[in-house]
């Protein structure tokens, strides 16, 4: 016997895992009718998260006789039968469900817009801190689109969660390398009915083919845009103080847009002071928009109203994703 995290403690487990941690193994779903809710366990077996007063620990079992109540601590029954890639192994006889489970998991309580940005990052390859926000550095992608979307559609269509899921699958760009990018990935990602600028099609740190003198130049093979447009042959980077300080930083930072603009392929650049009103934000937009030729669209009140919304959310310095 084990006890299994799930829901908001699979979340911070996930998004919190550090670069050059190992991720832990598959295993069988069928484990999880050996999962029970018990203090004595979670004593036991030292896992990476405890229950807190402010946060309490989520935990899933399959059947009701060993649900307790606990402090601190809540307990879901699931006796949905989840197919392969839901569950991985935490240590001993203790789970926790896998990235495309806490993804649909998560799905039913959130609004689209909540789910969407959890899908970002639990596609990125980045990770935040305990506080649920803030960038701490690069980590190996925790799950593809691919897997996500295959894991979904693999899911009985009544399952609770699959068809909010599915909705959302459509809006998540993977691959972001930290929480500006999921934020310009969203703005300009989502159509106008959701808040967004959009919908543009976007590709996050794709391998992008230079030349022999450009490989020599940067000393690279290829380099990657942080967001790609197809469609306009374009890339948008985001400017940080985090990482693009310092002499040899920045020289880099000007080279590959050179090798871009040398390539055909459009730059264009968000500072933080671009872009932290909604008024400077308006004003970005615009220029984007003439750089890579494409066509101001007038949103209406409503579609307006959504856009002033999704910057003040996506801009809220005290919220926090678990």
């Amino acid at each position: 016997m084990g006890v299994c995290l799930g829901f908001e403690s699979a979340l911070e487990y996930w998004l919190t895992k550090q670069g050059g941690e190992a991720l832990p193994e598959e295993v069988e779903s069928w484990r999880l009718a050996y999962a029970v809710a018990s203090s004595r366990l979670l004593a036991r077996e030292g896992l990476p998260l405890e229950p807190r007063n402010e946060r309490p620990l989520h935990l899933l079992v399959q059947q009701h006789a060993v649900k307790h109540r606990l402090d601190n601590i809540a307990v879901h029954v699931c006796q949905t039968k989840l197919p392969a890639h839901s569950f991985r192994r935490l240590g001993g006889d203790s789970l926790i469900a896998s990235p495309e489970l806490t993804f649909l998991q998560m799905a039913q309580g959130h609004s689209l817009l909540e789910l969407i940005e959890i899908g970002c990052y639990l596609c990125s390859t980045f990770s935040i801190s305990s506080r649920g926000r803030g960038y701490t550095g690069e980590r190996q992608q925790l799950m593809s689109l691919d897997d996500l979307t295959r894991y979904l559609n693999s899911l009985p269509r009544r399952t609770r969660g699959r068809n909010q899921a599915l909705q959302a699958l459509s809006h998540i760009v993977e691959l972001t390398a930290s929480p500006m990018e999921v934020h310009l990935a969203m703005h300009y990602g989502l159509p106008p009915e959701h808040g967004g600028r959009g919908p543009i099609a976007i590709s996050a740190n794709q391998p992008i083919k230079i030349d022999e003198h450009a490989q020599r130049l940067l000393d690279e093979h290829y380099l990657k845009g942080d967001l790609y447009l197809s469609e306009y042959e374009a890339d948008l980077e985001y400017d940080s103080r985090e990482f693009h300080t310092g002499s040899f930083r920045l020289d880099h930072t000007q080279a590959r847009r050179n090798v871009l603009e040398a390539m055909d392929i459009k730059t264009i650049s968000a500072t933080q002071g671009q872009i932290n009103t909604l008024e400077h934000f308006d004003d970005f937009t615009w220029l984007l928009e003439k750089r890579i030729g494409r066509e101001h669209a007038i949103p209406t009140p409503a579609q307006r109203a959504e856009q002033e919304s999704l910057f003040q959310w996506l801009n809220d310095e005290k919220r926090t994703l678990f």
